[in-house]
């Protein structure tokens, strides 16, 4: 248990409630921050899922972008709303049920996405760097995924039993809750050796992807530059670099969302305690800034909008049908929407 004591004028604070509310006040920006995210969230992987599994043919590149569209939705259903409810009640979290489920849910989605972005980056090196080798079959593909999944949720369960209800003490015998570290095991060793092994877990993901696409990307350029047999090349012309750049970018991205997250989750556990003093505007930013890795799961559809002209191509007839059935509806049969089947995606080798 801890003994909590706010900043300025908590004692000031009669009840629980206004003790609360002043939290909840700092965290607003946190709270704006994953409404937004959940919106454009649910939106965006929704559609991805919707397009992937009606208009591209199977392959193992489409097996992963629906994952990860899959655990991305996920990410917006279930950790972000708790999320939500952690920041506008910080005092006030009462379901204990609730707190160890949803950390342990999106520790396992975070957990996957990293692992399937590993997955993805050996098929691409073992098809760019050995383009005469067998190819990963879609079997394997989702053997794969699974495999990545299950051993997410391995690396998750302790995160159930650590994660719980936090007892705070304020200056006038008032007690709150809150969802953080379960005070039956914060006193303990395992929440310093478990973060330790999620960080030492991510750098490795981090290092790892970062040198198969950096061997991908040489040998792209290599390819590139050399005179090859006609065999050679149809192999190369196979291989898509137009795909590599795709998953290269989700690759960036998630480096990029989670980064940041990962150094100050280090930073915090390696000092064991507050890395700032007390202050609202400590207290207003670090919540904030300990949760941008969810940006992560809104992202991929965007770089699917740029990078990848079919899913593009779709969006716009598709926008183009909603507006004219909803304000143009006398015009919309003089149009043709049909979006047309001759752009393919050349991933069916992946």
């Amino acid at each position: 248990m801890e003994n909590h004591t706010m900043s300025n004028a908590s004692r000031d604070f009669k009840t629980l409630e206004e003790i609360n509310a002043s939290i909840a006040e700092q965290r607003l920006p946190t709270v704006i921050f994953l409404i937004v995210i959940i919106i454009i969230g649910v939106i965006g992987n929704s559609v991805v899922i919707v397009v992937y599994s009606l208009k591209y043919p199977p392959s193992t590149f489409r097996l992963y972008i629906l994952t990860l569209a899959v655990i991305d939705l996920l990410s917006c259903l279930i950790p972000m709303p708790l999320e939500v409810v952690d920041n506008t009640k910080p005092v006030m979290f009462y379901s204990e049920g609730f707190c160890k489920s949803g950390r342990f849910f999106g520790n396992v989605l975070k957990i996957g996405s990293a692992l399937i972005l590993v997955v993805m980056a050996m098929g691409r090196y073992k098809k760019i760097c050995h383009p005469f080798s067998k190819a990963t079959s879609l079997t394997q593909a989702r053997l794969c995924v699974v495999a990545a999944i299950l051993l997410a949720i391995a690396f998750s369960w302790p995160n159930a039993i650590i994660q719980g209800i936090t007892i705070k003490y304020f200056p006038g015998n008032i007690t709150g809750y809150d969802c953080s570290i379960d005070d039956k095991i914060r006193d303990t060793k395992y929440p310093f050796i478990y973060s330790t092994v999620l960080f030492v877990f991510y750098v490795i993901v981090f290092l790892l992807l970062s040198v198969l696409y950096t061997l991908v990307i040489l040998a792209l350029q290599r390819h590139s530059k050399k005179k090859t047999t006609q065999k050679t090349n149809d192999k190369l012309n196979k291989m898509n670099p137009r795909i590599t750049k795709l998953m290269i970018a989700i690759t960036v991205a998630f480096i990029l969302c989670y980064l940041p997250n990962s150094i100050l989750d280090a930073a915090t556990t390696f000092k064991r305690g507050n890395l700032f003093p007390p202050s609202p505007i400590v207290l207003g930013i670090l919540p904030l800034l300990s949760r941008t890795f969810f940006i992560n799961n809104i992202i991929n559809p965007f770089i699917y909008l740029v990078g990848e002209s079919k899913f593009r191509n779709i969006m716009k007839q598709s926008l183009r049908w909603v507006y004219y059935t909803v304000f143009c509806p006398k015009q919309k049969q003089k149009k043709s929407f049909a979006i047309s089947e001759s752009i393919r995606l050349t991933e069916n080798n992946s």
